[in-house]
């Protein structure tokens, strides 16, 4: 088998195992959104598919960028409402960094997020967090209402580019 036929299939291959999981996180945001009564605009349901499908938390621009192919009228004001709303509602994190723009996640969950000084690439990381908030509330009496876990260097891609 060629070498690129090989690279496409295994592509195809891990698209069709992530896509239950995507279709999941993406239904969970729209049920959500309807049980509160929220209106689901053809805009802000391109928003809601974008986050749920793209790993890379993406930023406000990125979105706005990749949903006009689909919705070209869509304003940043939309984008920047709907971000506002889906945080309000605890769908999504925004990550917020004083060097770069704000980025979005949709796993909400405790975890861990590598991010690459170089070129800016955020992934997620399943392992344990060090602390569940239960664990510091009992020794401590601090109730935990949200928490940030970040590890910063240098993604593969970037290292292998700059040999760190």
């Amino acid at each position: 088998m060629h070498l690129k036929r090989h690279i496409f299939l295994l592509g195809i291959i891990t698209n069709m195992k992530q896509r239950p999981e995507l279709q999941r996180i993406e239904q969970r945001l729209i049920t959500s959104l309807k049980n509160k009564g929220y209106r689901l605009t053809s805009q802000r349901l391109q928003i809601i598919k974008l986050l749920a499908r793209d790993p890379s938390h993406p930023g406000a621009m990125d979105i706005l960028q990749s949903v006009r192919a689909k919705a070209p009228q869509i304003s940043m004001s939309t984008v920047y409402y709907t971000l506002d709303m889906l945080k309000r509602e605890g769908l999504i994190q925004e990550l917020e960094f004083y060097d770069r723009d704000n980025r979005y996640d949709v796993n909400v969950s405790d975890h861990i997020n590598l991010i690459c000084r170089s070129c800016g690439k955020i992934e997620d990381f399943a392992g344990e967090v060090p602390f569940s908030s239960e664990v510091i509330e009992e020794q401590t009496g601090f109730r935990p209402m949200g928490m940030r876990f970040e590890y910063y260097g240098y993604c593969k891609e970037c290292r292998r580019k700059n040999k760190r």
